[in-house]
């Protein structure tokens, strides 16, 4: 379960939870009722606990300590937060072992019609690459805007802040790959 996972990693930083919950910016209770699956984190949040632990999002969603080179459609590691208008697949293998070097993480992502990526611009120490399989996406980095369809691409730099916006009535649905894995 994903709140095993978190407690995981933050026992192996040697992390206790309030240390946590001050570097995440949330109650170390909140953080408590994480672990045991209480609550369900948001998207930022669980951003913002991967970045306090120095690991990539997925690593909370592997649960096997082999490494695969083929990933099989139905046992793709799926991610959709509450109240979130994304759902992400992890399309590239994942290591369950922090000592692994990897060197990217490949996603695929659906967006739901008329909706933000995130409420917030988003700005991460990583180069991302986005191609939109099907659909029409907004993108904004910094005050620039890009109107993505059908096989267009976009390249991020890291440290550009952006935001993606589903402006149509349907759903958009991309691939995005993370050069080093921060999700």
């Amino acid at each position: 379960m994903l709140g095993a996972e978190i407690r995981r990693v933050r026992q192996d930083n040697g992390l206790t939870l309030k240390q946590l919950a001050e570097r995440v910016d949330v109650t170390a209770s909140y953080l408590s009722q994480l672990e045991r699956d209480i609550v369900e984190p948001s998207l930022s949040v669980l951003r913002k606990i991967a970045n306090a632990l120095g690991v990539p999002v997925y690593i909370f969603l592997a649960n096997e300590d082999k490494q695969h080179v083929l990933v099989k459609r139905d046992k793709r590691k799926k991610l959709k937060l509450p109240n979130a208008s994304v759902t992400y697949e992890v399309i590239s293998p994942m290591t369950y072992n922090l000592k692994e070097d990897v060197k990217m993480v490949s996603l695929y992502y659906e967006q739901e019609p008329n909706t933000w990526l995130s409420d917030d611009f988003l700005m991460h120490n990583a180069q991302e690459l986005i191609y939109i399989i099907e659909g029409r996406l907004d993108i904004f980095l910094g005050e620039e805007k890009y109107t993505l369809e059908n096989g267009d691409s976009i390249f991020i730099k890291e440290n550009v802040p952006h935001k993606m916006f589903n402006s149509g009535d349907e759903i958009v649905r991309g691939i995005s790959v993370i050069c080093p894995p921060i999700y």
